[in-house]
């Protein structure tokens, strides 16, 4: 009777210790598939978007054409100023205000996207 409560706590043992392996396999695998947080935020992106919020403003929908440096005219100078802050801030390009006679030729820039 003894040699047979051996047995079974023996056999008891392995299957919790193979139990336990597999376990431990598992959380193995688990922490190299979803432990691998490889995400890199720059700064230099974070601090973008933040500079890019200052950008937006009170938009008006009135047409008072602007024209700009960069040979574009802009509905109304609310636009145009959008678009002088956000093109310094995503290409440090700076554009100002220029007579509409430099624009003769250009069509009005799509604000389209603008919200």
């Amino acid at each position: 009777m003894i040699c047979f409560l051996v047995v079974i706590m023996a056999l008891t043992c392995s299957f919790l210790s193979a139990e336990v392996l597999d376990r431990d396999k598992m959380l193995d695998v688990m922490a190299k598939v979803h432990g691998n947080h490889d995400y890199s935020i720059r700064n230099d992106d974070l601090e973008e978007a933040t500079e890019e919020l200052k950008c937006y403003g009170h938009f008006t929908r009135d047409y008072d054409p602007v024209c700009g440096s960069n040979g574009k005219i802009y509905s109304n100078l609310s636009m145009f100023t959008y678009r002088q802050c956000m093109m310094k801030i995503q290409e440090n390009i700076e554009i100002q205000v220029k007579e509409m006679k430099y624009c003769k030729d250009a069509q009005v820039e799509d604000m389209t996207h603008v919200s």
